[in-house]
């Protein structure tokens, strides 16, 4: 029996949809950082302290399980062990150079500490809200968004510029979208961060992912991406062996 993964989308199609994907990132990027704005004009007493108090009336024992799951992994040592478990699927289909990128993309993090040094934000006060365990690190941007932003959507631009179209596409890139979405409310349900902290940080991880994403086209090309697609494994059961065979991408 043969269990063929799917080929690479061609150099045609991986262009158009990073260009495209790009510039959904700069617009959201313009739209996250107008919201930051208007969020720290507010201040944590009004739009900041009623999203939390808000999100943090949900009481349901299964609701708060997910949401400190969510954040455990941003918190080292298991923030050190993610970038590599994310890039290994890459990395397995011999995509060493996309696998080395998105480890990169962890420099986003690094922006994410001048900033904190440079705004000096405090965290939320358990008098205030609802504080499961107290950070004396500067508050604003969020961490945990920066990094899962950045890590989970670097691998979201490959697997929509690189994989052709099928149901485990579809899969993937909402299995990637899932940490993305679910960090920020994460972070204010445990009262670790004020929603402008939250958007903040998505704001610094998309604008950081703008770049950096249209320089992987440009250092990259179509040349590369033409030699991808003419690779793709197949797996025998008679020889229990992985053979390669070369094949013409139909993805148009």
């Amino acid at each position: 029996m043969v269990l063929p993964t799917e080929p690479i989308a061609s150099p045609a199609v991986v262009a158009w949809r990073t260009r495209h994907l790009v510039g959904i990132m700069l617009a959201a990027g313009v739209v996250l950082l107008g919201l930051t704005l208007l969020a720290r004009q507010s201040g944590p007493n009004a739009v900041d302290l009623t999203a939390t108090l808000w999100l943090q009336s949900f009481k349901a024992p299964w609701f708060a399980d997910l949401m400190y799951l969510v954040s455990w992994f941003g918190f080292a040592p298991e923030s050190w062990v993610l970038p590599f478990a994310v890039a290994a699927p890459f990395a397995a289909r011999g995509l060493w150079l996309e696998a080395l990128w998105l480890l990169a993309s962890q420099a986003a993090s690094g922006l994410d500490t001048m900033l904190k040094q440079l705004v000096g934000r405090a965290r939320p006060s358990p008098t205030l809200v609802g504080v499961v365990a107290t950070l004396n690190d500067p508050s604003f941007p969020s961490g945990h968004v920066v990094q899962y932003t950045a890590l989970f959507g670097g691998a979201f631009f490959l697997v929509y510029g690189l994989a052709k179209l099928s149901a485990w596409r579809t899969i993937a890139l909402a299995l990637l979208a899932v940490p993305i979405v679910l960090v920020g409310p994460s972070r204010l349900y445990l009262g670790q961060h004020w929603l402008s902290d939250v958007l903040g940080g998505y704001t610094v991880a998309v604008l950081f992912l703008v770049p950096y994403c249209w320089a992987y086209l440009k250092i990259r090309g179509t040349t590369y991406a033409s030699r991808l697609t003419r690779t793709t494994w197949q797996w025998s059961s008679t020889s229990s062996r992985r053979s390669v065979r070369t094949s013409v991408p139909n993805n148009r």
